[in-house]
């Protein structure tokens, strides 16, 4: 019983760590300092220290603010897809402090993978939810992810018997939407590096001579944040999936754009629509030949 206990604590603690590190923190603690939580597996007790209650009470507070913003909240998310997957891989070596080094190592491993796959998958549906970018929407959105958290932790630590199949599902989910969150995590890394390279007028390489970095919106025939080469001029778009190249018309790129910190929005003449990284958004070739800048 105890070590399906402990398993229903590592795998609460790295989804919820995926979702939102800094509440899986602050909940834990608080439940261990005020007596709702007994017998916490390791090391865990260290979580109720008034300093780390303190760090992640103000974390979650700026978290709380950042995550209703739709424009800041793919950077908040972009940026912490480096730290949530080491946050979950820590709650579990603390999880299993106590057990044999070859437990600890898998568990950290497990822990780490399982929460980079949570925090992939909502990165994903909050980019899919980006499409309509008002603040209701994407405040309904965190709210539920943090009673999502709350909810989660409390079934993982109270009732194991419950909460496993309910993580199991969710892995297994994970598993099946692994293609679109190896795309977003693509993207995300995409866009960060581009914010970063047009700060610095870096000259990005051409792939596809004539075309420019995308990655796919709404487009009919691609999948959602597929990466592509568009041609502005001819609605040529050139994009790779499964080891094959497939061409499709999407119509000519119209002017202007709708601008994001990180990405830019583009549409051609029969709707379709792209994300475009910052440092491409200065390289779309006008018919006069010249290089145009669409709000970098």
């Amino acid at each position: 019983m105890e070590n399906w206990s402990l398993l229903s604590n590592v795998l609460g603690l790295a989804i919820g760590a995926g979702l939102n590190l800094y509440a899986a923190v602050l909940v834990t603690g608080l439940g261990i300092r005020y007596g709702w939580l007994h017998n916490m597996p390791g090391e865990l007790g260290l979580l109720a220290h008034p300093v780390v209650l303190i760090a992640a009470g103000v974390m979650y507070a700026a978290e709380f603010f950042a995550d209703k913003v739709p424009f800041f909240t793919p950077i908040w998310d972009g940026i912490h897809t480096f730290i949530r997957p080491v946050g979950g891989a820590l709650l579990a070596l603390s999880a299993t402090a106590d057990m044999d080094p070859m437990v600890k190592v898998l568990a950290m491993l497990g822990a780490g993978t399982l929460a980079l796959g949570t925090h992939s998958s909502k990165m994903g549906f909050r980019l899919m939810a980006h499409a309509t970018p008002e603040p209701a929407t994407h405040s309904a959105i965190s709210v539920a992810e943090d009673f999502g958290v709350v909810g989660l932790l409390a079934l993982a630590f109270m009732y194991p018997w419950i909460a496993l199949p309910l993580m199991f599902a969710v892995i297994v989910g994970i598993l099946a939407f692994l293609p679109f969150l190896i795309r977003v995590a693509r993207f995300l890394l995409a866009g960060l590096f581009g914010r970063v390279a047009s700060w610095f007028s870096v000259v990005p390489a051409e792939e596809v001579p004539g075309a420019v970095r995308v990655f796919t919106r709404s487009v009919k025939g691609a999948p959602r944040l597929t990466s592509g080469w568009l041609r502005p001029e001819t609605g040529e778009l050139t994009i790779r999936r499964w080891g094959r190249v497939k061409e499709l018309r999407v119509g000519a790129l119209e002017p202007g754009v709708e601008w994001g910190f990180v990405f830019n929005v583009a549409r051609t003449s029969e709707g379709a629509t792209f994300y475009l990284t910052k440092e491409w958004c200065a390289c779309i070739r006008r018919p006069d030949s010249s290089f145009s800048e669409i709000g970098r």
